[in-house]
């Protein structure tokens, strides 16, 4: 089975990412200007610093010379001597600079990675169905922190610091080599020869590095999705008493993460190795020839001083170029894992646009010979699963509440996503009074309609914030809400009542507690559709029947299409649909369905 993000090879030349790169920097633009100038005034800073020494060395050296031949007093000596160790003083204000640029660096850093992370947690948002079975949630979850990471060698670093150094580091080293070459020429020379083989190195092992920086990405993902999975499903794991498995499977991961990183390692160090060592070559040819011109007076000692001082300055910004290109690989790396994001459901980018229209109500629902298929990883890859359902055709109209019934497997559920335009039919049309649900406006038409899942999502907030769902709805309504649902007596009863935090996907409330807060929820949105998929399981008799006559006493004839495994439930409906093997068998109320429908006859007395 094909999963993303497999192949080794990056998809494009460099070209290609450092323009993706480029457009990025659209959204920063002043920021980044910013940095550009203080970047070249570093760049100045730098430069001219050995020239200065140069200066104040050879002044220093002049004037003592000077003194000692009569041709200058002792106060003008002092004089002299003053006015450099002023300049010295001068000098020290390099430094305070130094401190400012990469301060910048570091906030810009930030900026791209909150960037990031925003906009693709929004397209991960915008994604169908379709595109979460493709996608593990542990994978996400490194592609949206890892991958964009504001550190080295992460993508957010790259974008500011390690270009913005690479440049710096790149002017350097050219105003560097221009001025050693003006200085002599000849040591300048001597010192440029471990360069080539530096770069040669580099673009022997750039291949290698890709590789690695891609398998230890996924081998992020993976830990990450493994250890999801494990958290989400622990008390299945403690039942079963599946620890030492576990614990198991998590420590072959490990391993596999370890050889992964400790690749990564070996090929950086390998390259530092030869780095450091051909730049230690070209100290001592500096050392040995310009001290051996110095005491044959082909040059000054303030010269050799500011020779070897640029020769120190290139070192470091020698490092952050090759830094920058393994950065860029691991980031071209990230680029691709990103974009993923974006092109993993461009195939069904017309079924999921949104439409035009806006609705002022819901008259009707109409299923026009809808076919559909569940679109497994398999199918996804181009191998066909069988239909869910088949030419389905029914109709609900305003106000009527319509029960869904079938044996396990048979569909009820995914006709709920088909309404509620979370799955989309493979064939035929959902018709929204008669206008093809694919040209309704998503927002006019889900703000119409409640969806209560048979297990429920909770979020790591307060009970209201679970009920409110980030809707600014008053407090008198989510009460009311939950009051409806059955829930207000057990939320009250919690030491802090509305306000009580309920964890991580609500592990402090029971399985019907949490079903009665979905309730709530979708009923603070005042819908006038409610879609609700088996959700009186966790509701005893009373509270059933009591939560029918308080939703029509507050909401009056809402239109209800709801899926379940209740006869008692299905008796209070106005019409079931009977569900068998992707058709709809027989529609009728329970007298009639009794009379006429074995299936139907068999899941009553079930």
């Amino acid at each position: 089975m094909k999963q993303p993000g497999k192949e080794r090879k990056l998809r494009n030349n460099r070209i290609y990412y450092i323009k993706w790169i480029w457009n990025e920097y659209r959204a920063h633009w002043r920021m980044v200007l910013f940095l550009l100038f203080l970047t070249v005034l570093s760049t100045i800073i730098a430069v001219l610093f050995p020239i200065v020494l140069k200066y104040i060395v050879d002044g220093l050296v002049s004037g003592l010379e000077s003194y000692q031949a009569g041709r200058i007093t002792l106060a003008d000596a002092h004089s002299e001597r003053n006015r450099m160790l002023l300049m010295l003083l001068a000098m020290g204000l390099g430094p305070v600079f130094s401190g400012i640029y990469p301060y910048f660096r570091a906030k810009m850093n930030v900026l791209f990675e909150v960037y990031f992370r925003e906009k693709f947690f929004a397209e991960i948002l915008s994604k169908g169905h379709r595109f979460f079975l493709k996608f593990r949630t542990g994978d996400l979850v490194t592609r949206l922190t890892e991958d964009i990471r504001s550190w080295p060698p992460g993508l957010s670093w790259l974008c500011c610091s390690g270009i913005f150094r690479a440049v710096n580091s790149a002017s350097i080293i050219f105003f560097c080599l221009a001025t050693m070459m003006y200085l002599n020429w000849k040591l300048a020379i001597l010192a440029c020869i471990p360069l080539p083989i530096m770069l040669y190195i580099f673009i022997r092992l750039e291949t290698s590095f890709g590789e690695s920086f891609k398998e230890v990405q996924e081998g992020m993902s993976e830990t990450n999705d493994f250890l999801e999975a494990a958290y989400s499903g622990i008390k299945i794991i403690t039942s079963f008493n599946s620890q030492q498995q576990q614990i198991g499977l998590f420590d072959r991961l490990m391993q596999k993460r370890i050889n992964q990183e400790i690749r990564v390692d070996t090929l950086w160090g390998m390259f530092m190795v030869f780095f450091e060592f051909l730049n230690y070559i070209g100290e001592i040819l500096v050392l040995i020839f310009g001290g051996i011109m110095v005491i044959r007076g082909e040059l000054t000692l303030g010269a050799y001083y500011a020779f070897f001082s640029y020769l120190g300055m290139i070192i470091y910004p020698l490092m952050d170029i090759p830094m920058m290109l393994v950065t860029l690989t691991q980031a071209c790396v990230s680029i691709d894992r990103l974009e993923d994001l974006q092109e993993a459901d461009r195939a069904w980018q017309e079924l999921d646009a949104d439409g035009s229209t806006e609705i002022a109500s819901i008259e009707s629902i109409r299923f026009e010979n809808v076919s559909f298929q569940h679109n497994t990883l398999e199918k996804l890859e181009g191998d066909k699963e069988p239909f869910t359902f088949k030419e389905l055709n029914f109709e609900l109209r305003k106000g009527e509440k319509v029960a869904v019934v079938g044996q396990i497997g048979s569909g009820k559920t995914t006709l709920l996503n088909l309404i509620s335009g979370v799955m989309k039919p493979d064939e035929g049309r959902v018709m929204i009074n008669e206008i093809p649900l694919s040209n309704v406006r998503k927002q006019s038409f889900r703000d119409k309609i409640g969806y209560i899942q048979q297990e429920p999502v909770i979020f790591s907030e307060t009970i209201q914030t679970n009920i409110d769902f980030w809707r600014n709805q008053p407090e008198a309504l989510i009460q009311s809400c939950a009051r409806l649902a059955q829930f207000e007596k057990e939320v009250l009863a919690f030491p802090g009542g509305y306000t009580e935090p309920v964890g991580q996907r609500g592990v402090t409330l029971s399985g019907g507690q949490r079903q009665r807060l979905s309730i709530a929820r979708a009923m603070v949105g005042r819908p006038e559709l409610l879609l609700m998929d088996d959700i009186t399981a966790s509701l005893d008799a009373a509270n059933e029947k009591k939560l029918w006559a308080d939703l029509a006493e507050e909401y009056g004839a809402i239109t209800c299409l709801i899926v379940t495994h209740r006869m008692a439930t299905a008796m209070m409906a106005d019409r079931i649909i009977v569900l068998k093997d992707g058709r709809i068998e027989a529609t009728g109320t329970h007298a009639e369905l009794i009379a006429t429908c074995p299936t139907y006859v068999d899941l009553a007395h079930a």
